[in-house]
């Protein structure tokens, strides 16, 4: 009966799908204006110079329409931008957004340079006239699918570039991730619905370049490995991520087999008795790995997973404590791979509300305290753990663990095997903690070390620098300090050494058999992580984010702006699977956008509206991809802690939603429409969540009445 409802519940929001507007496509195609900055315009020589071909960006920043520049700060005067359209509209703001979208494109250009862009006439025509500014033509053909600009600058030739093939996402454009999520649910096999889930994107992209539905079909399942998987498997990124996973559980496999492991665990359960006292030791080791999220899923899944299980600690209780600190402790800490990429998304368009380029870091530190989730999820997984209490579905999977021995639930597909789990010290070993110590601070040590060290070679005067304080200095480092390498380093280190240690121990031959138990069930973990890439790249083909983004515009009260972007940004991370792809897309648009509409709204001014705004957009990213199932953290805290993906996911989701809306209710709404400070909705949210977990809490080992 409950399938029976699921799937009806499934098919009639998936029809809904239909009752959606369509986006305008005249405002979207004025949005991707600043993708064209990006394209080749060919200039006649100067005099003595080869003909080349440069992007057009580069032509307007090196053109006479710069009238300053100084190498760290530069002024560029910005007179008309009209947008025409070959498609009826009757909507006059297209070419506001086709302004807009330039001066976010020529900020982005002129940040890659280390330059600071106050544009003149970035929302109206500069008073200096035509002759001492640029002027841009936008023109957009939907029967070519081409945008292009025509642009002149004072005293020179004129110059156009052109982007060919682009068309205007759809409502469709939902549908891959909606299939994969649902089908995910219904029938609780990953693996079979991320495929559904991509198979479908790849029909609508042949639909789209006008195939006919039968070739559509027949066409879909090659596409899936040419179109969509070949790319995942080139990417360098992708496969060191799959390098450390594979690492890093083989240096548990060896530390398990050689009685490191289990020398750990005894340690540790001097002090973690219970299993109270374990679920709180496993938040606080979430705490201390706050430099990367990837790092602290499999670092504490991996290690904690031994103790939990011999007190009974169901896996989807372990998941979720690995999962809810390891996003938003790296999301909100000064020292983390998080920090520098976050602030690249929207210092560059920090001009638009009066304020350096530079000043990212400044203003990162200045929406801490409007991180609302974050701050609520690590306080309710605190208040879940020092309690004992839980609720829902993860009070029933508790309850099962405590009282029938069961760690996943009955039918469950854990993405690690029994056999892994079960793996013990070799014979006549005894345990011995170092063994697995010493391979884990390793593993720290190398990993931090390797991204100061290649980040620190990337800027060479850096720590000499005497205008830059700590802080930047650090966050500097962390951001050309390639951690994704760096973490297969430090992983491969640590392996190496656990191997070296069991060695001395006498179990040396083990160490092979270690290996392969750890990861022979490791195919289903990497496909569903492979496929959960694939399905966010075909989204992205498809314009998913775009569509979102239009469809919910952004014609609305000013104060109503960070909820917008709360819900607008964990749709988009929720579909998509990633944070970071969701706030790359959101955050350029967030700045300039708020300060204009907080300066219009006397109660709340642009640059409180402007942090608010900027929290919510990080927040609800973090959010939709706690929620989602296709998202790579959630899918490596499902395999660290040998848990099923789908019943992590489910459990956690309520917990998330919970948190979610305090956010919102005592967060985000109160501050921008009743100028709550944020000391004031912080301890109004805490005291909420505390009284949730003890309303409506009930400790595991209570029985049923």
């Amino acid at each position: 009966m409950r399938t029976l409802a699921l799937a009806v519940l499934s098919t009639l929001l998936l029809a809904a799908v239909w009752l959606l507007p369509e986006a305008d496509v005249a405002r979207l195609a004025a949005l991707e204006a600043h993708t064209v900055l990006e394209q080749k315009v060919g200039l006649p020589p100067e005099e003595g110079a080869p003909d080349e071909r440069r992007k057009l960006s580069d032509v307007i920043l090196d053109g006479k329409a710069m009238i300053e520049n100084d190498g760290q700060r530069a002024r560029l005067s910005l007179f008309g931008v009209r947008f025409d359209t070959n498609v009826p509209t009757e909507d006059l703001t297209v070419h506001e957004l086709a302004r807009r979208s330039l001066v976010r494109g020529l900020r982005d250009a002129a940040a890659k340079r280390g330059l600071s862009l106050d544009i003149e006439g970035e929302f109206a025509p500069t008073t200096y006239g035509q002759r001492f500014g640029a002027t841009f033509l936008v023109s957009h053909n939907s029967d070519t699918g081409s945008i292009g600009i025509n642009y002149t600058q004072p005293d020179s030739e004129p110059a156009s570039a052109r982007l060919d093939g682009w068309q205007s996402p759809a409502r469709s454009s939902l549908f891959p991730p909606l299939v994969a999520i649902l089908l995910a649910i219904l029938f609780r096999k990953p693996i079979v619905a991320l495929f559904s889930g991509v198979a479908v994107a790849m029909v609508l992209l042949r639909l789209r370049q006008g195939s006919g539905i039968g070739g559509a079909l027949a066409l879909s399942l090659p596409d899936v490995a040419t179109r969509s998987f070949w790319p995942q498997l080139a990417d360098t990124d992708k496969l060191l991520i799959i390098g450390f996973v594979v690492a890093m559980l083989s240096m548990v496999g060896v530390m398990t087999r050689s009685g490191g492991i289990r020398g750990l665990v005894d340690l540790v359960a001097r002090l973690a008795k219970s299993a109270r006292s374990t679920q709180i030791a496993t938040w606080l080791m979430g705490l201390a790995v706050f430099f990367d999220d990837y790092a602290n899923c499999i670092l504490v899944g991996t290690t904690m997973r031994p103790l939990a299980d011999r007190y009974r600690i169901s896996r989807e209780k372990l998941s979720y404590l690995v999962d809810s600190t390891a996003a938003p402790i790296a999301g909100i800490s000064l020292f983390s791979t998080w920090i520098a990429y976050e602030v690249s998304t929207f210092a560059p368009q920090l001009p638009s509300a009066g304020l350096d380029a530079n000043a990212g870091y400044a203003v990162f530190l200045e929406t801490l305290p409007y991180r609302f989730y974050c701050i609520f999820t690590l306080f309710f997984g605190a208040l879940i753990v020092f309690s004992g209490r839980d609720f829902g579905p993860m009070l029933k999977a508790e309850r099962r663990a405590r009282t029938t021995g069961q760690l996943v639930r009955p039918g469950g597909q854990p993405l690690v095997g029994e056999d892994a789990t079960a793996l013990e010290p070799a014979p006549g070993l005894v345990p011995r903690a170092h063994r697995a110590i010493l391979p884990v601070l390793t593993f720290v040590f190398v990993t931090l070390f390797e991204i100061f060290r290649v980040g620190s070679g990337e800027h060479p005067g850096l720590w000499s620098d005497a205008s830059l304080d700590f802080v930047r200095k650090v966050t500097t480092v962390l951001a050309d300090g390639e951690s994704s390498r760096a973490i297969l380093i430090g992983a491969t280190t640590g392996l190496v050494l656990a191997c070296l240690l069991a060695t001395l121990a006498g179990a040396a031959r083990h160490i092979p058999g270690a290996m392969y138990t750890t990861l022979k069930n490791m195919g289903v973990a990497i496909a569903i992580l492979y496929l959960a890439w694939m399905i966010g790249s075909s989204c992205s083909e498809l314009g998913t984010a775009n569509y979102l983004t239009e469809l919910l515009g952004d014609r609305l009260a000013p104060p109503l702006l960070p909820t917008l972007l709360f819900l607008l940004s964990a749709g988009i991370a929720f579909s998509t699977g990633t944070s970071w792809g969701t706030m790359s897309i959101l955050l350029p648009l967030v700045v300039g956008l708020s300060f204009s509409l907080g300066e219009r709204d006397a109660n709340i001014g642009g640059h409180l509206l402007m942090l608010l705004s900027i929290g919510a957009v990080l927040e609800g990213s973090i959010f939709g991809d706690h929620c989602s199932p296709i998202s790579d953290t959630t899918i490596l805290s499902s395999t660290a802690s040998a848990s099923d993906h789908i019943d992590h996911t489910r459990t956690q989701m309520v917990y998330a939603l919970v948190t979610m809306a305090v956010a919102l209710c005592l967060g985000y709404f109160p501050c921008a429409f009743m100028g709550w400070p944020a000391w004031a909705a912080i301890a109004a949210g805490c005291g909420a969540l505390l009284m949730i977990v003890f309303v409506f809490g009930r400790k595991s080992e209570t029985p049923v009445v």
